[in-house]
């Protein structure tokens, strides 16, 4: 597929919101994450922040119009974090080559054509929350160690998030023999299995000795000499198994789950829905025991969306109608402001799964009206755009909180016919104009 790739000029032109005048900080960076060739806006610590594109002449990165009140250093500490946790999510690496700004977001001139790998965007909906300046530091040593092009360097980042991850040095010791064979990913266990062949004894303290204290240390032996190609030879061979200990480490002992581990486990699913109903009753949900008569449940206010679809006005602030309870789910149906769409969603709380059907989950009542034809138009390109490997997203109308996120449907035995998808549209197009000019609103 050809990526196309425009000037920065013309990005600020075709994005306002990047065209306001203020004081913009910008990271460029030098990265092996697939980068996005367009610009994506997201929230970050309650701030907005600007994925910056790969451009025909300009590096890509992240950027900031810096809010008022907050400080220089403690802006860019921001981008930093922000770029640490993208990278970690990305299971990639990012150095940052230059810092730039001004007025506008202007990032510095580049002109690289070859070696970048590029992607329509980032999912950016449920960024995790870390928890302790430990888990920001570990997650800053992985995006430096990961964005290295030197395999010393690279190796001594990633032993040191894995000191970071667990600082006391004995228990560290016992939990890397404890867990070596724990570790994911097809190149570190080829790794392993390897080194395995030529070391005898403890694979952790070769790792300490041959490698950390090695790389770090001049004085005694053994020595990383930089002009010896077997030693350069030996750390890129074993890159692997120190990167995928760090990573464990840091899971394990700060829980920063990666993208793999989130996606094996659902828990993004249900995480926000738990926190309306509480552990309590989700607890007695699952185990099928009578709620309290009485019990109060504040139900939100919901926006139903597609991630890289344009909302859909009828699922916008949907109101709650009806929850029933059984057999460990619950069924919620929410109606539009209208009254004339339902949204039904089931949350099975078992399972981990927000279960949703497009050709039930959605009923729409035709009155005749302008209004009608227009939530029928709306939820005929709902249609087509979730039968196109749409994710759904259900989030808090009130407070901007994401309740639930979907993986990409797969039509599975069908394929979609988008054409026809189109077609439908356009009727309701023809439709939407014949009742305004009946109702004379048109």
């Amino acid at each position: 597929m050809l990526i196309e790739r425009k000037s920065l000029n013309d990005i600020l032109t075709e994005t306002p919101d990047l065209l306001i005048q203020g004081d913009w900080f910008c990271l460029n960076i030098e990265t092996n994450a697939g980068w996005p060739t367009r610009p994506q806006p997201f929230r970050f610590e309650d701030h907005q922040l600007w994925i910056m594109p790969y451009t025909i002449d300009n590096y890509p990165g992240i950027a900031i119009n810096r809010p008022p009140g907050l400080e220089a250093d403690s802006t860019w500490a921001l981008l930093y974090r922000s770029l640490s946790l993208i990278t970690w999510l990305a299971e990639s690496g990012a150095v940052v080559t230059e810092t730039s700004g001004g007025n506008l977001p202007r990032m510095m001139a580049a002109n690289r054509t070859r070696g970048i790998a590029v992607r329509d965007s980032f999912d950016l909906s449920d960024l995790p929350k870390i928890q302790s300046e430990r888990g920001w530091l570990a997650l800053a040593l992985m995006r430096e160690g990961r964005g290295l092009n030197h395999p010393g360097y690279a190796f001594l980042s990633f032993f040191r998030a894995l000191e970071i991850a667990i600082p006391d040095g004995r228990m560290r010791g016992h939990w890397v023999t404890d867990n070596i064979d724990k570790i994911k990913g097809h190149a570190a266990k080829e790794a392993l299995a390897k080194l395995r062949q030529k070391v005898s004894g403890d694979i952790g303290v070769h790792l300490r000795e041959s490698g950390r204290h090695a790389i770090a240390h001049a004085q005694a032996a053994p020595i990383i000499n930089p002009d010896d190609p077997k030693d350069t030879r030996r750390l890129k061979a074993e890159l692997p198994i120190i990167e995928a200990l760090a990573t464990l480490a840091i899971e394990k002992h700060l829980s920063i789950l990666t993208t793999q581990t989130i996606w094996e486990e659902h828990l993004y699913e249900l995480r926000g829905w738990k926190a309306v109903f509480g552990d309590q009753l989700v607890a007695d949900i699952i185990a099928g025991s009578p709620v309290a008569t009485g019990q109060q449940i504040d139900m939100p206010v919901i926006n139903a969306r597609l991630r890289r679809s344009s909302l859909f006005s009828p699922l916008e602030g949907m109101f709650p109608l009806q929850l029933e309870l059984g057999h460990a789910k619950a069924r919620l149906t929410y109606r539009s402001t209208d009254q004339l769409v339902h949204l039904i969603v089931i949350l099975d709380f078992l399972n981990e799964r927000l279960l949703f059907d497009v050709q039930h989950s959605l009923r729409a009542r035709d009155d005749g009206s302008a209004t009608a034809a227009r939530n029928a138009k709306e939820l005929a390109r709902f249609n087509r755009d979730y039968l196109g490997n749409g994710e759904l997203q259900i989030w808090n109308a009130d407070t901007g909180a994401l309740l639930s996120k979907c993986d990409a449907f797969i039509p599975v035995n069908c394929f979609v016919d988008f054409n026809a998808a189109d077609t439908e549209i356009s009727y309701w197009e023809e439709v939407i104009a014949e009742r305004e000019a009946n109702e004379g609103t048109r």
